[in-house]
C-alpha cells in the first residue's frame, strides 16, 4: 500500500482516502463490518498494524533527509531542485508539489540546508509528526 510513498505529493484529501482504505482493510482482516460499530482504536489494537498515513510521512521525511545529504551531481537531487523555466504556467491554482508539505511544515523554503544541519532521527520526528488542523464543526 505504501509502494513509492517517498515520492508522493500527498494532499489532505489523499491522506483521508489512505486512512479510510486502511481501516476498511483492517475491518476485512478482523471480519467486522461498519454495522458492528467497532471503533478505529479497537481495530488498531486487534490488528496491530501501523498507521499508513504516519508511515508515509516518515518515509517521505527519511527520503527528504537523504536527498539533502546527496552530492549535487546525483539525479534524484537534480530532479528535486529542478524548475521548468520556459513553460507557460496553466491557469488556476498550482498543483501540490512534493516539497510543499516539507516547506509548509518547516515554514521555510531552505529545507535542504536545514536537513543537512539536523540529525536523521530529529528530522524524521519533526516531519513525520501529523499536521495539526482544526475544522469547524458542522452545525
Amino acid at each position: 500500500m505504501l509502494y513509492g510513498a517517498e515520492c508522493w505529493a500527498v494532499t489532505q484529501h489523499a491522506e483521508e482516502i489512505l486512512a479510510t482504505t486502511q481501516r476498511r482493510m483492517e475491518r476485512l482482516m478482523v471480519g467486522a463490518t461498519l454495522l458492528d460499530r467497532k471503533s478505529n482504536e479497537w481495530l488498531r489494537g486487534v490488528t496491530k498494524v501501523k498507521d499508513v498515513v504516519d508511515e508515509a510521512r516518515k518515509r517521505k521525511a527519511r527520503w527528504a533527509w537523504n536527498i539533502a545529504r546527496m552530492d549535487n551531481d546525483r539525479w534524484a537531487k537534480i530532479i528535486t531542485e529542478w524548475c521548468p523555466r520556459y513553460k507557460k504556467r496553466p491557469l488556476g491554482r498550482p498543483r501540490t508539489r512534493w516539497r510543499d508539505s516539507i516547506t509548509k511544515k518547516l515554514k521555510t523554503q531552505r529545507w535542504l540546508a536545514k536537513a543537512r544541519r539536523e540529525s536523521k532521527q530529529y528530522w524524521i520526528d519533526t516531519l513525520g509528526a501529523p499536521y495539526v488542523t482544526y475544522r469547524k464543526a458542522n452545525k
